[in-house]
């Protein structure tokens, strides 16, 4: 794995001023690790507010495997879940991040990872597990 971690690449946005991340790669790593759950990528993202969706401030997804296969196969060693941790404003991150702490973060490593263990049918599509920041201050799971 990459970078010392249960991804096989890792990546993370430069910030501008304002913004900060809500949770830190070791917390991530942490929870993947118990779980036993491994990755194909981890990405902190910047992410562009939208007034009326929000922010997304944590995602994992699953791509289909039955995409077509014009440039081969996937490897199969290599997992297909991504995980993407999204920037907040400077003043939510640490509010954000402590509810992400305390209950969401272990939610979505749990998503991931019976994500794993799913039947061929449901491997079949792509699904996401988006944790919304809401305008009104609310964290709203949208599962697809």
């Amino acid at each position: 794995m990459a970078d010392d971690g249960p991804w096989e690449s890792y990546d993370r946005d430069k910030l501008p001023k304002g913004w900060a991340y809500p949770l830190g790669r070791d917390e991530v790593k942490a929870a993947l690790v118990a779980a036993g759950v491994g990755l194909g990528s981890l990405s902190f993202s910047r992410t562009y507010p939208n007034e009326s969706d929000g922010i997304c401030v944590l995602q994992v997804f699953w791509p289909s495997d039955s995409r077509a296969k014009y440039f081969g196969s996937r490897d199969p060693d290599i997992s297909p879940l991504t995980v993407w941790v999204g920037a907040v404003p400077s003043e939510l991150r640490n509010h954000i991040g402590q509810q992400l702490r305390d209950n969401w973060l272990e939610r979505a490593v749990v998503w991931a990872r019976q994500a794993l263990n799913r039947g061929n049918v449901w491997t079949a599509t792509d699904h996401w597990w988006s944790l919304m920041h809401k305008p009104d201050g609310r964290l709203i799971l949208e599962d697809t």
